[in-house]
């Protein structure tokens, strides 16, 4: 089958899509004193990597370090739904997914809504994108 021919939609895709917007729901709108533990264990998780890394990762500080990681996923499970040539449209997806939480965040007691969430966010949904486009742009080839 080629790259025009195979289904997008596929269940496979589409569950992990809900599924990764499920997870970031429940982590983004829960009172902090839920998504606390989840946080920490990203952290130990992300603390075990080699120094140059977590350089990088943390050049930015670790919440921003944590708002990419957590949109990659959605940014390309979006793309994945999409015909190539509208993959990009994914990170705009991203972008209102993580603007939806921020104003969502104003009502939740012990959530602080950032723009600089919203900015970060949407960096992890282009990086997740940009993934799915190179390998699909390459398994063309």
């Amino acid at each position: 089958m080629t790259e025009r021919s195979a289904p997008l939609l596929t269940p496979a895709r589409v569950l992990s899509a809900t599924g990764i917007l499920a997870v970031i729901a429940a982590l983004t709108l829960a009172p902090r004193a839920i998504a606390g533990p989840a946080r920490a264990l990203a952290l130990g998780v992300l603390d075990r990597l080699p120094s140059p890394w977590t350089d990088v990762l943390f050049g930015g500080g670790t919440d921003v370090a944590l708002n990419i990681g957590f949109f990659i996923p959605l940014g390309a499970a979006v793309a994945l739904l999409l015909p190539l040539r509208w993959a990009p449209a994914s990170v705009l997806m991203g972008a209102a997914v993580s603007a939806t939480v921020e104003i969502a965040q104003t009502v939740i007691p012990g959530r602080v809504p950032d723009s600089g969430d919203v900015v970060a966010n949407t960096a992890g949904a282009l990086i997740g994108t940009v993934v799915v486009v190179v390998a699909r742009l390459l398994a063309r080839r």
